[in-house]
């Protein structure tokens, strides 16, 4: 009886409601949804990028334009099916969040399965976060015309699809167009001082921002004369490797240019991964300059307009946003190695003005010693 006392009316019990949190409310339930679902679609992403980059060996339209969108269409698809009132309710929150994480997830399972870097990664998100919202446009419109209450069928012809065009990309690749890229500094010093500058061994400062996480850069420059076969040769320090490139034209104090062959030329990048040996396809034969050339041209006033210029083509796509990757960070490295050497001009023509300079020293090598070959490379016409 005592017990039965102490207990509140049955009325008042059935009264009583559980104490809503943030995992029961509606918001709870559609972000837990969202989160899933970017997982499921996630791993569908990872896959779709696997066949490029793993079956294909292929860096194109097929995987950086076609994998996120089909990566954020299935999210998308997914979450309606899976939580139809939260996804009508709050769709314009929902379905541009879950398509951009299901994209994010699956570039980083790319990551963790060693299929790509740190660095390449990055470069590719803004692109691909693009691609996602457009996944992201059309399966609202999908939604909305209910074509996302039996989802199967729908997402097995759009993920059969992509091995279909990935293969017809691979079969007939875009030709790899020869750009110029051109970088100018005006130093104020006369071009005989500029020229003994360019001509004497050169350390480079240390590498910073995108040159410090991994892409190649010059450390240290030097030219070589093989006395047996009269053949200049820049020895060139990157920071993946040495290199030595033959002078292909030589006008003392007007220009410079040495011709790059693709055995010659170190991996364009050094992958951040958590993993040590990470070498992705595209580090080797992807990425090709043809030539690089200096020249001078005389100001008023004794200075000197000093000019950099690397001719390039990469079998990467979409191309249009490739090139303006590599043209930032190519004339990033011009305006680091013109910088230098003008600082060197400059002091060299001041030391001048109070002094008989030396003779210019040339090093010369052997043929044996300097690891060179007498043939002569050409190098690729390039019209402006």
């Amino acid at each position: 009886m005592e017990n039965s006392e102490n207990q509140p009316p049955a009325k008042e019990q059935r009264n009583r409601r559980p104490v809503p949190t943030w995992r029961t409310s509606a918001w709870g339930s559609a972000w837990t949804s969202v989160v899933g679902t970017a997982m499921v679609a996630g791993f569908v992403g990872a896959g779709l990028m696997w066949v490029s980059v793993g079956s294909y060996e292929s860096y194109g339209i097929s995987l950086f334009c076609l994998s996120p969108f089909i990566c954020s269409f299935v999210a998308v698809i997914i979450n309606q099916w899976r939580n139809p009132a939260a996804g009508r309710d709050m769709w314009p929150v929902v379905r541009a969040v879950v398509g951009v994480l299901a994209v994010v997830t699956s570039m980083a399972l790319l990551i963790l399965s060693r299929g790509e870097g740190l660095i390449c990664v990055v470069m590719a998100l803004p692109f691909a976060l693009v691609m996602a919202l457009f996944g992201v446009l059309l399966g609202s419109v999908v939604i909305d015309l209910g074509g996302g209450r039996r989802p199967v069928p729908l997402l097995s012809v759009v993920l059969l699809l992509y091995p279909a065009i990935q293969h017809y990309e691979a079969a007939s690749p875009a030709p790899a167009v020869a750009q110029l890229v051109t970088t100018t500094v005006t130093v104020n010093a006369a071009p005989a001082a500029v020229w003994r500058a360019l001509m004497q061994p050169t350390n480079y400062p240390a590498a910073s921002g995108w040159f410090r996480a991994g892409v190649v850069y010059p450390t240290r420059t030097a030219f070589a004369l093989d006395s047996a076969t009269g053949q200049r040769t820049l020895v060139c320090h990157y920071s993946q490797g040495l290199a030595r490139l033959p002078v292909v034209d030589w006008e003392p104090e007007r220009r410079l240019t040495f011709a790059v062959p693709p055995p010659a030329m170190p991996a364009p990048m050094r992958e951040l991964s958590p993993y040590p040996d990470i070498h992705a396809p595209h580090l080797h034969g992807y990425f090709q300059v043809d030539s690089g050339t200096f020249r001078l041209r005389p100001l008023p006033g004794g200075r000197t307009l000093l000019e950099a210029r690397t001719i390039y083509r990469h079998s990467i796509g979409p191309q249009f946003y490739w090139h303006w990757w590599s043209n930032y960070l190519l004339n990033a490295m011009h305006e680091q190695v013109l910088t230098t050497l003008g600082h060197r001009a400059e002091s060299l023509s001041a030391i001048n003005r109070t002094s008989t300079p030396a003779p210019l020293a040339t090093v010369e090598l052997s043929s044996s010693a300097a690891g060179t070959s007498a043939t002569v490379y050409s190098t690729p016409n390039f019209h402006e």
